[in-house]
């Protein structure tokens, strides 16, 4: 950082001055190794230890200058892996260090990990990756429900997380874009026709208001915001979670549907290219997942009371509807995922028109009373009346 305290942007000539400090010795390399999507990510080295560093940027870079953002997300960001990783010891990489002048994060670096989605994508063992991260989700969400902590400290957390600029980013790009022909939205010539559909289907308008407002208002419990596949980086079943910035108070099952939500696109993208044996092992992750979340939802419940079956409900109906969103958008919003985009012309289409389907019926068919009814809905195995 400058001696004035004063922001500037980093790049891999700068970046190694920044991150000497937390190194064993000088930097001696440095490379750009982020997706480009929302900050700027580094690795740097000195050829015997490494760290990342994560720096904001004054805008949404996927989305270009034109789209002004603060960058207090990143002060989000390492407040968030603090405080999950207080109640979900060991599945978050170390916060070594975070500048709020630089907007800039220093972290380690997860350098043996490849992120859950590329595994995905390859068709690569990811065994013992879904039931830790089900666990994490459940001691987030139980740690900061009403009542699990005194009304002073959860009001306190509730400050520190309050609906951000990114969350008008989601609001924006999930509940709204598909179902108004935005500029933003981005989807291949061949869906045309799904694109344009969506903009014309008013129950499905109506029901992405309806969520878009629980989405506001809803500050149920303290949510990581943006979990995904692409979010959790696993080194031989040893997860860890990334990408923080996006936590505030929502609804308890955003964050499920969410990672559901890209499991189902996983699944499809495999489907499409009639390979049905990794269709299963997506399915068993899925699975493992919510058996894990709900096993350990209620192990945390306060051990005796009741209540938990019906908050377990609550959220899977939940999770279910916000999956089918997320599905949707992914297909034909601004930020896909390379599940999809990455297959040839005629499995891509056939996934993107079933993910579709897919997100649709969940979205507009009954509440989910069941898990197998949920994942069932979002693989197109069972699509409701």
């Amino acid at each position: 950082m400058r001696a004035d305290g004063t922001y500037r942007v980093l790049d891999a000539d700068t970046v190694g001055a920044f991150a000497d400090p937390f190194l064993a010795g000088p930097a001696s390399a440095a490379s750009e190794i982020g997706d480009g999507n929302l900050n700027l990510v580094f690795r740097v080295g000195d050829g015997r230890s490494s760290v990342i560093v994560k720096q904001a940027l004054p805008y949404l870079r996927f989305a270009g200058e034109s789209w002004p953002l603060t960058r207090h997300r990143a002060r989000i960001e390492a407040e968030a892996i603090s405080t999950h990783a207080r109640m979900a010891p060991g599945i978050l990489p170390e916060l070594i260090h975070f500048d709020e002048a630089m907007s800039a994060l220093v972290l380690e670096d997860l350098c043996a990990h490849q992120s859950w989605r590329e595994a995905l994508i390859a068709g690569d063992d990811v065994s013992g990756v879904a039931g830790p991260v089900g666990r994490y989700s459940a001691r987030v969400l139980l740690g900061t429900l009403d009542g699990a902590l005194s009304a002073g400290e959860r009001a306190a957390l509730q400050e520190r997380f309050v609906y951000s600029e990114l969350c008008l980013v989601t609001e924006d790009l999930v509940f709204t874009a598909p179902y108004h022909g935005s500029v933003t939205n981005r989807f291949d010539p061949a869906i045309a026709d799904l694109a344009a559909g969506l903009t014309r289907d008013d129950a499905l308008k109506e029901a992405a208001a309806e969520l878009r407002a629980g989405f506001r208002t809803r500050a149920e419990v303290l949510l990581h915001g943006d979990l995904h596949s692409g979010s959790v980086m696993i080194d031989h079943g040893n997860p860890r979670i990334i990408d923080l910035e996006f936590a505030y108070f929502g609804p308890a099952g955003f964050d499920a549907g969410s990672l559901l939500a890209h499991l189902a696109i996983a699944w499809q993208a495999h489907a499409a290219q009639g390979r049905d044996a990794y269709c299963r092992v997506v399915d068993d992750c899925a699975a493992g997942y919510w058996t894990a979340f709900a096993d350990e939802s209620r192990w945390l419940w306060d051990r005796t009371g009741p209540g938990v079956e019906d908050f377990l409900a609550r959220v899977l109906a939940d999770a279910g509807r916000f999956a089918g969103l997320e599905m949707i958008r992914r297909i034909v919003g601004l930020a896909h995922a390379r599940d999809i985009d990455s297959l040839p012309d005629t499995p891509r289409e056939l996934a993107q028109r079933r993910v579709v389907a897919a997100g649709r019926s969940l979205v507009l068919g009954p509440e989910c009373g069941a898990f197998a009814d949920l994942w069932s809905r979002a693989t197109g195995k069972v699509v409701p009346a």
